[in-house]
Protein backbone atom coordinates (compact mmCIF):
# COMPACT_ATOMS: atom_id res chain seq x y z
CA UNK A 1 0.00 0.00 0.00
CA UNK A 2 1.38 3.40 -0.98
CA UNK A 3 1.01 6.62 0.90
CA UNK A 4 -1.34 8.12 -1.38
CA UNK A 5 -3.56 5.11 -0.78
CA UNK A 6 -3.43 5.41 2.54
CA UNK A 7 -4.28 9.26 2.62
CA UNK A 8 -7.08 8.54 0.16
CA UNK A 9 -8.72 6.22 2.05
CA UNK A 10 -8.05 8.37 5.88
CA UNK A 11 -10.01 11.00 3.94
CA UNK A 12 -12.85 9.14 2.89
CA UNK A 13 -13.44 7.60 6.12
CA UNK A 14 -13.24 11.12 7.85
CA UNK A 15 -15.04 13.32 5.71
CA UNK A 16 -17.83 9.83 4.76
CA UNK A 17 -17.61 10.69 1.17
CA UNK A 18 -15.46 10.17 -2.14
CA UNK A 19 -16.46 13.59 -3.33
CA UNK A 20 -15.23 15.43 -0.11
CA UNK A 21 -12.18 13.45 0.54
CA UNK A 22 -11.33 14.39 -3.31
CA UNK A 23 -11.70 17.93 -1.90
CA UNK A 24 -9.88 18.18 0.94
CA UNK A 25 -6.77 16.34 -1.05
CA UNK A 26 -7.21 18.62 -4.40
CA UNK A 27 -8.00 15.10 -6.48
CA UNK A 28 -10.74 14.57 -8.41
CA UNK A 29 -13.05 11.87 -7.31
CA UNK A 30 -12.25 8.96 -9.48
CA UNK A 31 -8.85 9.59 -8.26
CA UNK A 32 -9.52 8.81 -4.86
CA UNK A 33 -11.61 5.71 -5.82
CA UNK A 34 -9.42 4.45 -7.44
CA UNK A 35 -6.94 4.60 -4.70
CA UNK A 36 -8.97 3.16 -2.43
CA UNK A 37 -10.26 0.46 -4.46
Amino acid sequence: MRLTQLRSFHAVATTGSFTAAAQRLHVSQPTVTTQVG
